[in-house]
C-alpha cells in the first residue's frame, strides 16, 4: 500500500475529493467556484473536465518542485581582424543555439510555456565543463563547430562557445491550472471528457505520460509533450478516427493502451502504441457484450472493465498491456466475462485494482481479491470513510458516529465565521502573451492564527447552509480558459510545501480553516470516481472498510492505557519483596525442536544431517547439536556464542546462515526442505539469541545498523555490554579457555588495551615435568617481508617468565624488537601445583599478583595503551582467565547482530536515534521502532509492523558476434564469452533459468529489452564493440565485430518490517545528522 496513494472522486454536487490510501477519511478540494464532470489521474497528476467543458491539471504531493534548466549555446567563430565575433559564415550554428546547432536558441525568445511556471533568477554562465572549471567568462573552444570543445585555447581553435543556463519552477502545484483550448472560443469546441496513463509504457523513458481527450465533436485530441517535466504539454493534435465513429469516451492505461467508447455502445482500441509512436497506429473495433451496449469503459495495466447501459459489469479476457504496442491480441483481449453486481460507473488503478460506483445506493465499492492470478477478484465492498461536511454544500445534515467517537467530536469551527478568502487570479488578454507571464502568487491569503476566532459550542445536530462557507470568485472573466491558460484557478496548499497532503487524518489540500471543518458520517451520492492514482495491497486493504475495523482496538494507544502500564512496571522494578524463601511456584523446563536438514560446505556440496534445538528460557541458555544420519554428534553449539543469524537461501534452496567465530572462522550453512520449514527456523534462532543477549525491541540510540547483499536489516546493540558492570565500575570478560592448547600457546585480544584500572587474572594448574611458562602482554603483529612475508610482535610491554629450571621470576620488555634488561625475582610457585596469577596495571606500573599475595611491581617501559593481546604458553593447564577494564568489553566475536524485518538496498542512522533506509527501487523508508514481520512475525509485537515491498531488476545479456557469411550469429568463437551471460560474461545467465528467491517474490514484469543501457543502444538495443572486454557504444562502426544487449525483468518481494514508507521521491543515497531534539537528512536523488 503505497503512501502517496489517493482515490479521487465527484460528488453529485461536482465537488472533488480525495482519499488516501494512509487515511479513513475523504478530503474535499477547496471549492473556488468551479465544478468538476470527470477526472483522469496517475501518481501526482490529476486532469479533469470542467463544469465550462474545459480541460483542467491538478499536480500535487510532489517533495520536490518541478524544476527544468533552459539552454542556451553562445556561438563565435574567429575572424582575422575582428577575433572572435558573433558574426558566423553562413553555413555556420546560429549565434545562439541548442547543443547541436540545429535550434535557434535566442535568450529574448525564450520564453516561460505559460503562466504555471516562473523563473528562478537570470541568465547565467555555466562555469564547468564536463566537471573541469572554466574561466569566468565560460568560454571553450574547437576548431570547428562539430569538433570536441575544450578549455583550454589554442593556436588552431577557429571556433567558440559558451553555454547560458536559467531555471524554471512550476509554481501551480496543488491548484487547479487551466490548459489551452483548440480555439481562441473555448465555447466552440468544447471537451467532454478526458483521460490520462502512459506512465509505465514499455521501454519509454522515466516520466513519460499520455493524454487522450474528446471534443463535444467527437474528435480525438492527444495532448504531445506530457510528461512529468511538462505536466502540462505542448499542443493538442488531432487524431483520426474511423467514419461514422461518434466517441462519447476514452481510456488511457498505464502501458499506453487506449480504449475508446462509441455512443452505440460498441469499443474501439488503439493498437500499435509504443514508445516511438505514443499515437498509435489504427483503430480496431470491439464488439459489445451481446444484448447490450457499454456506458462506461476503463483500461487497466493488464485488464479492462466495463459498465454495460443495463448496469451490468464486464470484464475483458486477455488483454497483456506490455506486449499490447505490438499483439493486436493482447490490446483487444479474447472476450468479455460478466462480473456479479450492478453498477453505473468504474475505474481501474495502478495495479489492475478496481472501483465502481453502485447503481442503486450511487456508493464507491472496491473489487476485493484481484491478484495477478484472479484478474477478476471475489466481490464488491462497500468503501466507507468518512466525510468532511462541505462548507459549499447547499444542505448537509451531521450525525454522531459511535465508530468515530475519537474524530472531531467538538465542531467548534461551525460557528465561526470563515475570513474571505481571495484569489489573485492573474489574467492576460490572449493566449500568445500568457507564454511570457509569469505567473503571480495565487494562494488565497490566509489569516494569522492569531486572528482567528475560536468557537466552543458542540454540535450534534446541525444544518448546514452553504451561505457562511461558500467562497465566490470576484471575476467571473477568470474563468475563460483563453484568458488563463496556466494560470492558477485555486490554491489548496502552500505550493512549496506539501508536507499534510498524505497525512492520515490532518488537512490534506487544505489551509487550516479547512482542516478544523466538520466530520462525520453523511450519506453522500457519488457521480465519478477515479482510481488511477491509488495503488491497494490485496493482502493490507486500507481502513475503508466496515469489517476491517472489527479487529482494531484504537484504545491500545491511548494515553491513560499507556500511564497504568508505566505505573504497573515501575511498581515491579521497586518492588523490595523479598523472593529468595519461596519456592518455584510451577518447574519449567526445557523444550527441544528437530528437523531433517542439509549441512553445506563451503564448496557448495551438502551432506544431510539431524538437527536438534534445545532452549531453557528459565536458564536462558540454549544448544543447537547437529547430528549425523545415523545418530552421531557431529557437532554443539552454543547459542550464546552465536552473533548473527541471517538468510542466505538461493532459488529452490532455502537456507539460513549462522556466524560463530569462537567456534569456527567460516559461517555455518544449513539448508532446509522447504522455504515454511526454513522461516520457522530462523523466527526461532533470532527469537532465541536475542534473548541469550538480552535484545528485544527497540535498539538504543547508539546502534549499528548494516544492510546484508540479500537486504536483510541488522542492527548491533551495545545497551546491554554497557549495563553490564559491577559494584566497582569495572566490565569483565571471561574467556573460554576449557580444552585450549596451552603449551603451543594460547592468544586471545583484549579489545580495550591494558590502560590503568585494567587487570587479567588467570587460574589453572602446572604440570609436574613443567619447566618453563610466561605471560605475555602484548602489541600487535607487524609483518615483515624476508625471505617471505611474516609476522612478529616486536613489542611486548609485559613479560612475564616463570622458570623453575633456573628458580626464578624474569620480567622484560620488548621495544622494537630488541629485549631490555631483565628484573628478576624468587620463585614463587611449585610444579604441580595450582596457582593463580593477577596483574593489575596502574600509571607507573603493573602490579602482579601471586595466589592472592603481592608478588613484585614492574614499572611501566612502554605504554599500556598499545598492549592488544594476551599470550599464554607453556607446560600448564587453564581454569579462567578474567579480563577487566573501565569501560564495556566488545570485540567482533561479542557483537550481535539482530535481524530487524524489512528488505531494503541501505541504511543510515544518526546520534538521536533516527533512522532512515533506501530499499532497491530508491523509495525511503523510517524506522518505526518495532520488531520483526515477514518471517520474523510475532518476534516482537506487531507494533510499528507494516507493510512493504521492494522492487529489484534481473538483468541479463544477449552476445554475439559477426561473421562475414551471416553477419551477427549468437555462434561465437571458442575462447567467447557465454552468448547469455551475466555483465562479466564469465557466468552463464539465460532468461529461461533465472528464477525467483522464495515464494514472497513475484515477477511484475516480462523480459524486456533495455534502451536505457550505460553507453547507449541502437534502435534495437544492441551495443556494439571491437571485442567483447572492449568499451561498448551505441552506434555500429566497420571495425565492430561483436555486439551485446542488455534484457530485465523486475521482482517484486511483499513482506513485512517495522518501517513506514516516506514520501515518493526516488532516492539514491541519504544521510542524516542530529543534534539535540532535531534531525537534519540529506538526500541525493535519482
Amino acid at each position: 500500500m503505497s503512501s502517496n496513494s489517493l482515490l479521487f472522486a465527484i460528488n453529485n454536487e461536482g465537488k472533488v475529493y480525495a482519499l488516501s490510501t494512509s487515511g479513513s477519511c475523504w478530503r474535499e478540494f477547496m471549492y473556488l467556484g468551479l465544478e468538476f464532470k470527470s477526472l483522469s489521474a496517475v501518481p501526482h497528476f490529476l486532469w479533469a473536465v470542467g463544469g465550462d467543458r474545459q480541460i483542467y491539471l491538478h499536480v500535487h504531493g510532489l517533495e520536490i518542485p518541478i524544476r527544468v534548466k533552459e539552454e542556451s549555446y553562445e556561438n563565435e567563430r574567429w575572424l582575422p581582424l575582428e577575433g572572435f565575433s558573433g558574426r558566423l559564415l553562413p553555413t555556420d550554428r546560429y549565434h545562439f543555439s541548442s547543443q547541436d546547432g540545429t535550434t535557434d536558441r535566442s535568450i529574448d525568445r525564450i520564453r516561460l510555456p505559460s503562466m504555471a511556471w516562473q523563473w528562478e533568477g537570470d541568465w547565467q554562465l555555466e562555469l564547468t565543463l564536463d566537471g573541469q572549471p572554466l574561466d569566468h567568462d565560460g568560454w571553450t573552444y574547437a576548431v570547428d563547430f562539430p569538433a570536441q570543445f575544450g578549455a583550454v585555447k589554442q593556436w588552431k581553435s577557429c571556433v567558440r562557445r559558451r553555454k547560458w543556463i536559467r531555471y524554471r519552477k512550476f509554481s501551480a502545484l496543488n491548484s487547479w491550472c487551466a490548459i489551452a483550448p483548440l480555439h481562441k472560443d473555448p465555447t466552440q469546441e468544447p471537451f467532454i471528457d478526458v483521460s490520462i496513463g502512459g506512465n509505465q509504457i514499455p521501454y519509454a523513458s522515466p516520466g513519460t505520460l499520455s493524454v487522450w481527450a474528446i471534443t463535444a465533436h467527437g474528435r480525438v485530441m492527444y495532448r504531445a509533450g506530457v510528461s512529468t517535466t511538462s505536466p502540462e504539454g505542448l499542443k493538442w493534435i488531432n487524431i483520426s478516427i474511423p467514419p461514422n465513429c461518434d466517441i462519447k469516451q476514452i481510456s488511457v492505461g498505464p502501458t499506453g493502451l487506449v480504449w475508446a467508447l462509441l455512443w452505440t455502445g460498441r469499443a474501439i482500441v488503439r493498437k500499435g502504441i509504443t514508445k516511438d509512436c505514443p499515437t498509435g497506429e489504427a483503430w480496431l473495433e470491439v464488439k459489445s457484450p451481446s444484448e447490450t451496449k457499454l456506458s462506461e469503459i476503463s483500461v487497466g495495466f493488464n485488464a479492462v472493465w466495463a459498465v454495460s447501459s443495463d448496469t451490468r459489469v464486464w470484464f475483458r479476457k486477455g488483454v497483456d498491456g506490455n506486449t499490447a504496442g505490438s499483439s493486436e491480441s493482447a490490446a483487444m483481449g479474447s472476450g468479455w466475462l460478466e462480473i456479479t453486481g450492478n453498477m453505473v460507473h468504474i475505474s481501474v488503478g495502478i495495479n489492475d485494482q478496481v472501483f465502481a460506483i453502485g447503481d442503486s445506493d450511487k456508493c464507491i465499492y472496491w473489487r476485493s481479491g484481484i491478484t495477478p492470478s484472479e484478474q477478476t477478484g471475489k466481490r464488491w465492498r462497500r468503501v466507507q470513510a468518512n466525510m468532511q461536511l462541505s462548507r459549499t454544500s447547499s444542505s448537509a445534515s451531521m450525525v454522531s458516529s459511535t465508530s468515530n467517537t475519537n474524530k472531531h467530536q467538538s465542531l467548534n469551527t461551525l460557528n465561526e465565521t470563515a475570513p474571505e478568502l481571495k484569489s489573485n487570479i492573474n489574467l492576460r488578454n490572449s493566449w500568445e502573451e500568457s507564454h511570457s507571464a509569469p505567473i503571480e502568487h495565487t494562494l488565497p491569503i490566509k489569516p494569522p492564527k492569531e486572528m482567528r476566532p475560536k468557537g466552543t459550542t458542540n454540535v450534534e445536530n446541525m444544518d448546514l447552509t452553504g451561505k457562511s462557507y461558500e467562497t465566490t470568485l470576484k471575476n467571473p472573466r477568470a474563468w475563460s480558459p483563453v484568458r488563463s491558460v496556466g494560470s492558477v484557478v485555486g490554491m489548496e496548499a502552500q505550493p512549496d510545501s506539501d508536507s499534510s497532503v498524505f497525512d492520515v487524518d490532518s488537512g490534506m489540500f487544505f489551509d487550516e480553516e479547512v482542516s478544523q471543518t466538520a466530520w462525520g458520517t453523511c450519506d453522500t451520492t457519488w457521480a465519478f470516481a477515479e482510481a488511477g492514482a491509488c495503488s491497494i495491497d490485496a493482502v493490507q486493504v486500507p481502513h475503508w472498510f466496515a469489517d476491517s475495523h472489527v479487529t482494531s482496538n484504537t484504545d491500545l494507544s491511548a494515553k491513560w492505557r499507556i500511564q497504568i502500564l508505566e505505573k504497573l512496571k515501575n511498581r515491579n522494578t521497586h518492588s523490595e519483596v523479598d523472593l529468595s524463601n519461596y519456592g518455584i511456584a510451577i518447574e519449567e523446563k526445557g523444550w527441544t525442536r528437530s528437523c531433517e536438514a542439509r549441512l553445506v560446505s563451503i564448496g557448495n556440496s551438502s551432506e544431510d544431517c539431524i538437527l536438534s534445538l534445545y532452549w531453557h528460557a528459565l536458564e536462558n541458555t540454549g544448544t543447537l547439536s547437529v547430528f549425523q544420519p545415523d545418530g552421531t554428534i557431529k557437532f554443539i553449539l552454543n547459542l550464546g556464542e552465536v552473533i548473527s543469524v541471517t538468510t542466505s537461501s538461493e532459488p529452490g534452496s532455502p537456507r539460513i546462515t549462522l556466524y560463530v567465530p569462537r567456534f569456527k572462522k567460516d559461517c555455518i550453512k544449513i539448508q532446509f526442505i522447504s522455504e515454511m520449514e526454513q522461516e520457522e527456523w530462523l523466527c526461532v534462532l533470532v527469537d532465541i539469541t536475542s534473548q541469550i543477549n538480552g535484545l528485544s525491541g527497540k535498539p538504543s540510540a547508539n546502534s549499528v545498523w548494516v544492510v546484508t547483499a540479500s537486504g536483510d536489516v541488522l542492527n548491533w546493540d551495545p545497551m546491554p555490554k554497557q549495563m553490564n558492570i559491577d559494584k566497582n565500575g569495572s566490565h569483565t570478560k571471561e574467556f573460554q579457555v576449557f580444552g585450549k592448547d596451552i603449551i603451543s600457546g594460547f592468544e586471545t585480544d583484549l579489545h580495550n588495551n591494558f590502560p590503568p584500572g585494567s587487570s587479567l587474572k588467570i587460574t589453572g594448574s602446572l604440570f609436574d615435568d613443567v619447566n618453563r611458562f610466561h605471560i605475555n602482554l602484548q602489541g600487535p603483529e607487524v609483518k615483515k617481508q624476508r625471505h617471505k612475508i611474516e609476522k612478529e610482535v616486536t613489542e611486548i610491554p609485559l613479560h612475564f617468565n616463570v622458570r623453575f629450571d633456573e628458580n626464578t621470576v624474569v620480567c622484560n620488555t620488548k621495544i622494537f624488537g630488541s629485549w631490555g634488561s631483565e628484573e628478576r625475582h624468587e620463585l614463587p610457585l611449585a610444579r604441580g601445583q595450582e596457582f593463580s596469577i593477577k596483574i593489575l596495571c596502574d600509571v607507573q606500573g603493573f602490579r602482579i599478583m601471586v595466589n592472592d599475595k603481592t608478588f613484585c611491581f614492574y614499572e611501566h617501559r612502554l605504554s599500556p595503551e598499545s598492549i592488544t593481546s594476551v599470550l599464554v604458553k607453556g607446560q600448564l593447564k587453564l581454569f579462567s582467565m578474567e579480563y577487566s577494564t573501565t569501560s564495556a568489553i566488545i570485540g567482533p566475536d561479542d557483537m550481535y547482530w539482530r535481524l530487524m524485518g524489512g528488505h531494503l538496498r541501505r541504511v543510515e542512522c544518526c546520534q538521536n536515534g533516527v533512522v532512515w533506509g533506501i530499499s532497491h527501487d530508491h523509495r525511503a523508508w523510517v524506522y518505526t521502532g518495532g520488531w520483526g514481520g515477514g518471517a520474523l512475525k510475532g518476534v516482537g509485537g506487531n507494533d510499528g509492523i507494516n507493510s512493504m515491498s521492494d522492487t529489484q531488476t534481473y538483468c541479463v545479456y544477449e552476445n554475439q558476434r559477426w561473421n562475414p557469411l551471416t553477419g551477427y550469429t549468437s555462434t561465437g568463437l571458442p575462447t567467447d564469452r557465454y552468448m547469455w551471460s551475466d555483465i562479466t560474461g564469465k557466468h552463464k545467465r539465460t532468461r529461461e533459468h533465472t528464477k525467483l528467491l522464495n515464494r514472497h517474490w513475484h515477477w511484475i514484469s516480462e523480459w524486456m529489452i533495455d534502451y536505457n543501457t550505460p553507453g547507449g543502444v541502437d534502435s534495437d538495443g544492441w551495443q556494439y564493440a571491437t571485442d567483447f572486454p572492449a568499451p561498448y557504444h551505441g552506434k555500429k562502426i566497420f571495425t565492430d565485430c561483436v555486439r551485446r544487449r542488455r534484457w530485465y525483468r523486475k521482482a517484486q518481494i511483499v513482506t513485512e518490517g517495522p518501517w513506514v514508507r516516506a514520501g515518493s521521491t526516488a532516492l539514491l543515497d541519504i544521510s542524516l545528522w542530529g543534534s539535540d531534539d532535531e534531525t537534519t537528512v540529506w538526500a541525493i536523488t535519482l
